[in-house]
């Protein structure tokens, strides 16, 4: 099958908007944490620290010209902040890509057919909570309340942003979301169905850093009371939640090289499934739990490296999912070393600087990856403070001055979802 690549990428995160500020903040080891405060409600709840973006004008990203009459319906003011994160993230790399120009406007009409394909877990809940204050107080529902909380308007506003012709659909798995949008994307384009496009943009978005969601992740044990990741640490207790979107621009490889754009990596292979309860070796699989032996995971890692014809030895890196919980840490780490035995790759964990944005996480996982490839530095782990010697991977605090080509990257997800996929640089 032809080879996928990556002609453009942009993201909104706790340490930056755009690729520039992302990569100052991975090349310095400068967290995104925030005191949030704040901005919470709850005295049995509040939220303390998280990912958080802060103020963000999205109008100031975005071009809305009088004759572009189609855009007036996703202006920022009616739509949630996770659609507002999306809509800059898909400008960004639409930009990068040399997809569109003055005014945002498409300059190569191979993009007029593009798909959009956003992957969320958790979407406009910060708007729901809003607006259902307001109703149950008696004021007039907003007549944009639903495009705010429906799934699917990330997807289909950065479709009518752009005016593009392609489908814009939504997949949730939880937090593995913008992973499975990236490979779905993947698996259409390589497909290549008459009529189908020539270019999808891929990713995730999610903002849910609110009272109730924060209380439910801290119910499940799963968040950090203190919000923050403290990926692998021996001392580490839950995810820090936040917020973020990130897209890439994904085409065929012969495509991309037709029309000259630059591609920046290649998608070399990917797997996804279902971690599944088996009485002798998965026992304490459940539905918020994964396969702690590592076993699942293992398999798909090698399922994904057989599809990249890569041996164990080309991989340079291993971009972790990296939760900071117990049993995800703990369950990556044994995978790691059912496959790669003693001979591990490095790992980054990226959550250490921008916590965990639910199904946005991984995407912006995968635009850290590839600045740190083309930086020649891997990101250093501004929360750890010692490696757990259960774990015992190679993670360092500082960021390190190294080349590296080849990357694995995984996410899981609450319901048992698992997605793996090896990503290189791109190189003539």
């Amino acid at each position: 099958m032809e080879s996928i690549v990556i002609t453009g990428m942009g993201g909104v995160s706790p340490i930056g908007i755009g690729n520039a500020a992302m990569d100052e903040s991975l090349r310095q080891c400068k967290h995104g944490y925030k005191d949030i405060s704040t901005s919470t409600k709850s005295d049995k709840y509040p939220l303390m620290y998280g990912g958080a973006i802060g103020d963000f004008p999205a109008e100031d990203y975005l071009s809305f010209p009088a004759d572009a009459k189609y855009r007036g319906s996703v202006r920022p003011k009616r739509l949630d902040r996770a659609s507002q994160c999306a809509l800059v993230a898909a400008k960004l790399a639409a930009s990068q890509a040399g997809l569109i120009g003055e005014e945002d406007r498409l300059i190569d009409m191979n993009a007029a057919n593009s798909a959009v394909i956003m992957g969320i877990a958790l979407l406009g809940v910060e708007s729901y909570d809003r607006l259902h204050a307001d109703f149950a107080e008696g004021k007039k529902v907003s007549p944009f309340a639903v495009p705010m909380y429906m799934t699917s308007a990330s997807a289909s506003v950065i479709s009518t942003y752009f005016n593009f012709k392609g489908s814009p659909f939504t997949v949730n798995t939880a937090c593995a979301s913008s992973l499975t949008a990236i490979i779905r994307a993947c698996d259409i384009l390589q497909l290549n169905r008459p009529g189908s496009p020539s270019m999808i943009l891929a990713g995730g978005a999610e903002v849910s850093l609110t009272d109730f969601v924060g209380a439910s992740f801290l119910a499940a044990k799963a968040m950090s009371p203190e919000g923050i990741s403290r990926p692998f640490d021996v001392n580490r207790n839950g995810f820090g939640p936040a917020e973020g979107a990130g897209v890439l621009v994904l085409e065929r490889k012969s495509d991309a090289l037709k029309r000259g754009a630059k591609p920046l990596a290649e998608i070399i292979g990917f797997d996804e499934q279902h971690d599944h309860y088996d009485a002798e070796n998965a026992p304490g699989v459940n539905f918020t739990s994964p396969d702690t032996s590592g076993e699942q995971l293992a398999q798909s890692i090698i399922t994904t490296l057989e599809q990249a014809q890569c041996p164990l030895d080309a991989v340079d890196a291993y971009n972790a999912h990296g939760t900071g919980t117990q049993f995800n840490d703990l369950t990556e780490a044994r995978a790691l070393k059912r496959v790669f035995a003693e001979k591990l790759p490095a790992v980054m964990a990226l959550k250490g600087f921008m916590g965990h944005s639910g199904g946005a996480s991984a995407v912006l996982e995968i635009i850290g990856g590839i600045l740190s490839m083309h930086g020649n530095y891997l990101p250093g782990n501004p929360q750890l403070e010692q490696v757990d010697p259960e774990i015992a991977i190679p993670l360092a605090k500082e960021t390190q001055n190294l080349s590296h080509q080849i990357h694995l990257k995984t996410a899981m997800g609450f319901g048992g979802a698992r997605a793996v996929i090896a990503y290189k640089k791109y190189s003539d």
